[in-house]
This record gives C-alpha cells, sequence and structure tokens, in this order.
C-alpha cells in the first residue's frame, strides 16, 4: 500500500512522516512538497519525494499516481483553503486513490463565526459528496500554543491576553494529533467514513490556562478577558495582518491573520469548541496528552 503525504515537510506533515518511515517501508511513501528539497532527509531513508502545488490540479493528479490513501493536511491558506483542498480531492479521485484522510477542525458547523472553521466546513461537504472513502479528524486547538507562546508572553507580561471570554477548549499535543493520522494511514480499512474529534483530555477555560501557566513556571500570569474589538485593535497595534497573505506564517513569528485568529476566538467563547473526546485513544490505543505534559515537554523553550 502507498501512501501519499500532502504537505509533508510542514510541523504535522514531517511528525506524521517520521512516525510512518518507523513503522512501514519507506518504499511505501510518497511525500509531497511544493519545496522537496526540504525532505531530502526522508529521501536519504529510502521515501520518494514529489513537487506538488494544491493551486496546480494537474500537477497534483500526476504527484499521487499509484497512491492508494492520501493524507491531506489543510493548507495555511486562509481564505483560499476551499478551493485548494477541493483541487485536493479531486485530484486524488483522478489518479485513482480510493481514500483520503483529512485533517479538519474541531467544532465545524455551518453556523461557527470560525474563517478557518468555514473553509474546513466546505471541504468535509467536497469530500464526503466525492465518491471516495475518507477518514475526517477534526484537530482542536494546538495545546503546543501554550508552553511556546502563551507562557513567554505570560512570564514577560504577566497576562493573558484573549477575548474568549468563559469559552473552553480541550487543548491537544500536535504529536497526538500526528500520532492518530499516522495510525489511520496505516490501517484506513479500519477507519472508513470515520469522522474523530481529536482533542486533549480536559476542557479549560483560558482562566483555567493561566493557571496551568502560573503554575509551571512559578509566576503568576493572570487570564486578561477582552472585547474582540479590543483584541482586533491589539493586534493591529502589532502590525498583524488582517487578511492572510502567502509566506507570512512561519515558526519565528508565529504571524498569522487576525480576521481568522479573532474569529476563532469567538468561536471558543460561543463555544463550538466545547468538545472533549477520547478519540485520540481509541485510535491509537494511548490516552491523550495532558496540557501539563505538553508545557513541561516543552520546559526548555519557555524557561530559557
Amino acid at each position: 500500500m502507498t501512501i501519499i503525504v500532502g504537505g509533508a515537510s510542514g510541523d504535522l506533515g514531517t511528525r506524521i512522516t517520521k512516525l510512518l518511515l518507523e513503522k512501514t517501508n519507506p518504499e511505501n511513501l510518497v511525500l509531497l512538497s511544493r519545496s522537496p528539497e526540504k525532505l531530502a532527509w526522508a529521501k536519504e531513508l529510502g521515501a520518494e519525494t514529489r513537487q506538488a502545488d494544491f493551486d496546480d490540479k494537474q500537477g497534483l493528479i500526476k504527484a499521487m499516481a499509484g497512491g492508494h490513501v492520501f493524507m491531506l493536511i489543510s493548507t495555511l491558506s486562509i481564505g483560499r483553503r476551499s478551493e485548494q483542498h477541493s483541487n485536493a480531492i479531486a485530484a486524488a479521485k483522478e489518479a485513482g486513490i480510493p481514500h483520503v484522510v483529512y485533517t479538519s477542525s474541531l467544532g465545524i458547523q455551518p453556523q461557527t463565526p470560525s474563517i478557518s472553521g468555514q473553509e474546513h466546513h466546505a471541504t468535509e461537504r467536497v469530500l464526503q459528496q466525492s465518491g471516495l472513502t475518507f477518514t475526517i479528524l477534526r484537530n482542536s486547538w494546538y495545546a503546543d500554543v501554550v508552553p511556546t507562546l502563551f507562557i513567554p508572553i505570560g512570564i514577560e507580561t504577566g497576562s493573558i491576553v484573549a477575548s474568549t471570554g468563559d469559552g473552553y477548549i480541550a487543548p491537544v499535543s500536535k504529536q497526538d494529533c500526528a500520532n492518530a493520522a499516522a495510525s489511520v494511514l496505516l490501517n484506513p480499512d479500519n477507519h472508513e467514513n470515520a469522522i474523530y474529534e481529536i482533542t486533549g483530555p480536559e476542557l479549560l477555560s483560558f482562566s483555567d490556562i493561566a493557571g496551568l501557566c502560573s503554575k509551571a513556571c512559578e509566576k503568576e500570569i493572570t487570564f486578561v478577558n477582552v472585547s474582540h474589538e479590543e483584541k482586533q485593535a491589539i493586534f493591529d497595534n502589532m502590525g498583524v495582518n488582517r487578511d492572510y497573505e502567502e509566506g507570512m506564517m512561519n515558526e519565528k513569528t508565529n504571524a498569522w491573520a487576525s480576521n481568522e485568529m479573532i474569529t476563532y476566538e469567538m468561536a471558543i467563547k460561543q463555544l463550538f469548541f466545547s468538545i472533549q473526546s477520547r478519540h485520540v485513544e481509541l485510535i491509537t490505543g494511548q490516552p491523550a496528552t495532558t496540557l501539563q505534559q505538553v508545557i513541561e515537554d516543552y520546559r526548555s523553550v519557555w524557561s530559557a
């Protein structure tokens, strides 16, 4: 069985690829990226790498040749995701791939205010109507954001500022998301037409999260709840673009389109993300990682 991994050079794609390389013959892996040179390390281990761009449907069809299951990791292009994902799904079908695994988002409903949530909802509908078998992994908010972004800011300023109100979310470890995806890719028949809510083990408010941060770093960090308008003004003062521009997201700046971040916080406040499941354990056989453990795993980052 040949597994095609789209976006294999990104963070989540790299994590999934590393897991697959541990559990299957590298010759069974075809890794797609706009920059395949970033996957030289995997190529050296025996995986095949191919150039692919989700804006180029014909190129995608060629890149997916010979695949049996396709990992569709959602792109970063807020505002253009639906079109890109539809291209990928259509290309997979034309390439003869019978099964698509898709990383969606928690709390998907037509009514969600989240821009990315609306795009994920549209993609899910396209996938469900494609005639292909599928597995949808609705990933919760990444817990990794807390130790890599929230704690450093909290240590510096003494607070975490958000417009999430009393909304709850079940932060999930990015590694748990990768573990779940790899497990599905290795046994897609066991997950045919399944939809999973990939969450952490605890429903937490941002006040709860601030408390965990305080406990970990032994410094008082408080949650400051603001209005959506006030949070938008903060992003504007920081110089964060309101709309997504290609290439603006990178690991050094954590920059993202502020319109997307604000609407995501709206969705948290309105309880669209107040979902907690044990689907990580259902898929992988291992309990989901707690936020406290994720914070400890990154201690060298925020305590440096």
